[in-house]
């Protein structure tokens, strides 16, 4: 097998583990969400974010930092990713000041905010979850990065009588995951019917048949996302890209 063939197989098998924490994220995405009459939302019209919040962890969407306030109490923490697992704050850099965020919040209201400012901090940067009635939207930094954090914060202005959210994007998120395993069997198909060296397609066939199927398991039996993006880290650093 030629060297080009071997480094090939191995772009293939990096991006089918990316492939694999979004599969992972979309085919959880109503055992994680549910869409019950509880589930607080948020709501950002500027950049077309409708997305549920979580308190179990940021590889779920977007993340509720459990040391700071609900909304109406104190200052509101959310976390969310730019990049996989959904990528619910990928425009998050787009904001500008005065545009609108809303927490539909069961129990408390439709708590508007407004955003005041944005700033880019250090990865190891802390901060304060006592600064009043304040919200703070955190995500990664540059796009591809996480080298540093991008933080919006935003000011409360009005509670209104709570008003859940209708059918949101997430109700067929789910259908994602097949999309992109179908996307995936079809780049690699089309891949190794071009690919240069004749003798070898045989073996792109098989080797993205093979890499589809890890991810058709991925589907049905998800595993913890941390543990995939840590064997793409490793990967990544062997093969030096």
């Amino acid at each position: 097998m030629k060297v080009s063939t071997l480094l090939v197989i191995a772009g293939m098998i990096i991006i089918s583990l990316y492939f694999l924490v979004e599969v992972n994220y979309y085919s959880g995405v109503d055992d994680s969400v549910k869409n019950s009459s509880d589930t607080p939302f948020l709501l950002i019209p500027a950049i077309g974010i409708e997305q549920s919040i979580n308190n179990k962890s940021v590889d779920y969407g977007v993340y509720h930092e459990p040391q700071s306030a609900q909304p109406g109490s104190g200052t509101v923490v959310l976390f969310g990713h730019r990049t996989l697992h959904g990528s619910p704050f990928l425009k998050l850099d787009q904001l500008k000041t005065g545009d609108n965020v809303t927490l539909a919040w069961y129990g408390v209201g439709n708590v508007e905010y407004r955003v005041i400012n944005s700033s880019i901090v250090s990865e190891d940067y802390r901060l304060s979850v006592e600064q009043g009635d304040v919200l703070f939207l955190i995500t990664c930094y540059p796009l591809g990065s996480t080298k540093q954090r991008l933080v919006i914060k935003a000011q409360q202005e009005h509670i209104y009588p709570y008003q859940a959210p209708g059918d949101t994007p997430e109700n067929s998120q789910k259908y994602y995951a097949v999309a992109l395993i179908v996307g995936f069997f079809t780049a690699g198909m089309i891949l190794s019917f071009y690919y240069p060296i004749q003798e070898e397609r045989y073996i792109l066939t098989l080797v993205t048949v093979a890499l589809t199927m890890f991810l058709v398991m991925g589907y049905l039996f998800p595993i913890p996302a941390v543990g995939v993006e840590y064997q793409i880290s490793n990967l990544s650093n062997y093969l030096g890209v």
